[in-house]
């Protein structure tokens, strides 16, 4: 049986936001919750099945974008909420175009940011890093061998890490997730990446059960797919649920291009592009995250 963590911070009787973490499998941080005013709003931060402080941790079994979604409605429906807003980024933001989608009647608004669209493209960009010189595979073994054989492609890799990380050793799973999250680190712009190990060893486990589930969704395109992931916005387009669409110039993780992809489906929406602002939710974004926030509150 999965639990799920949920942390609440600010008013009980304020403004409810539900917040979708990114990844799949990331988990929420603590630091979201300066997205909001603990004055007037209630920020909902799920750890979603698996993820972060959820359990049992890293598992993959009934781990799927519909047991997801129905756990979002769940939680509403046992904190007594009619209505909330959702902010949600990266993988975060397709959970909630889907979630707005089935359920419209429940969401006040969105706030989107660094929209990941789950197609082909978008995952493959995941593992394009060899043109930097990198590979989410550990050098020296027989599929990193194999990968460089068929000329290093994205596609390879892919294939390679998702069965490495799903089938393989202790050491082949502890190995691929490090060079996994090296590579992520690089598209983040954490250049340091380049130069050391991303996490000390004793958090292996936890990043091996992160990536893990990543594996485990990006095989499957996360359940979504670009065609139904758009579909699910046109939905929301309809029923002209409000929506902000942020997203940051040197995004390199998810193309500023899948922002003007949705804006296409969703006339309606607000699209910013954050000068400066990269993928992650710091600095620029992050103030115009609590812009968005506080707008959509007002």
């Amino acid at each position: 049986m999965h639990r799920v963590h949920v942390r609440l911070h600010g008013r009980p009787d304020g403004d409810p936001w539900l917040v979708l973490h990114g990844g799949p499998g990331s988990g929420c941080s603590a630091s979201m919750a300066s997205w909001f005013d603990p004055a007037r709003q209630l920020a909902i931060l799920p750890d979603q099945r698996g993820a972060g402080r959820s359990r049992p941790a890293g598992t993959l079994r009934r781990n799927t974008t519909g047991a997801l979604l129905a756990d979002i409605e769940r939680l509403r429906t046992v904190l007594g909420i009619e209505r909330w807003h959702v902010a949600a980024g990266s993988w975060g933001a397709s959970l909630a175009l889907a979630y707005a989608a089935r359920w419209p009647q429940r969401v006040a608004g969105l706030v989107l940011r660094g929209s990941f669209l789950t197609g082909r493209d978008d995952i493959l960009r995941l593992f394009a890093a060899r043109a930097r010189g990198m590979s989410v595979l550990p050098p020296g073994g027989a599929d990193f061998a194999a990968a460089r054989a068929r000329g290093g492609s994205a596609e390879a890799q892919r294939r390679c890490a998702i069965r490495l990380l799903q089938n393989g050793t202790g050491v082949q799973q502890r190995d691929t997730a490090r060079r996994w999250r090296m590579v992520e680190r690089a598209l983040l712009g954490e250049h340091a990446a380049l130069r050391r190990p991303a996490h000390p060893a004793r958090n292996d486990a936890a990043l091996r059960r992160k990536y893990r589930i990543q594996a485990h969704y990006l095989q499957r395109r996360c359940g979504l797919g670009k065609p139904a992931l758009l579909r699910c916005a046109a939905g929301i387009a309809r029923h002209r649920i409000p929506t902000i669409l942020l997203h940051g110039a040197r995004d390199r993780v998810c193309r500023p291009g899948n922002a003007a992809r949705l804006l296409a489906v969703m006339p309606h929406a607000m699209l910013r592009v954050v000068l400066g602002g990269g993928h992650l939710a710091a600095g620029p974004m992050a103030d115009a995250l609590r812009a968005a926030i506080r707008e959509l509150s007002a």
